[in-house]
């Protein structure tokens, strides 16, 4: 069994799930956490063709929602801005309750103190 989990779909392009800060893990371990990982996320995502883009729109919210100098001497409020930022926000949430929900679903099962672990995803050109 691989440690690494390729994922190939015919809308986007395939990626790989790796956990990583794992040492204390045999192959068969890291490879069936990272398995119900990618399963969790895929399942909270509403498949494999959401991972991507959703990882993709969650990173571009997270930086369109960090506040930039001219925000900060700008007080005023504007509504389409209001609207963007809710939109924002929600992707921002669903992306970290689904990556939250997976990173559980991984680790559980080992019954193991895993602060360190966390999960990449690494998209891959086939």
């Amino acid at each position: 069994m691989s440690s690494n989990t390729t994922v190939k779909t015919a809308y986007q392009t395939a990626y790989i799930v790796q956990l990583v800060d794992s040492s204390d893990l045999s192959a068969d371990q890291r490879a069936a956490a990272e398995l119900r990982f990618r399963m969790a996320l895929e399942f909270a995502l509403g498949g494999p063709e959401y991972v991507l883009p959703s990882l993709q729109a969650y990173m571009l919210a997270q930086a369109l929602n960090e506040p930039s100098e001219d925000d900060e001497a700008d007080d005023s409020t504007d509504t389409a801005t209001d609207d963007e930022d809710g939109g924002t926000q929600q992707m921002i949430t669903l992306w970290e309750k689904a990556e939250s929900d997976a990173i559980q679903a991984a680790l559980k099962p080992l019954g193991k103190q895993m602060a360190e672990a966390r999960f990449e995803i690494v998209p891959v050109k086939t």
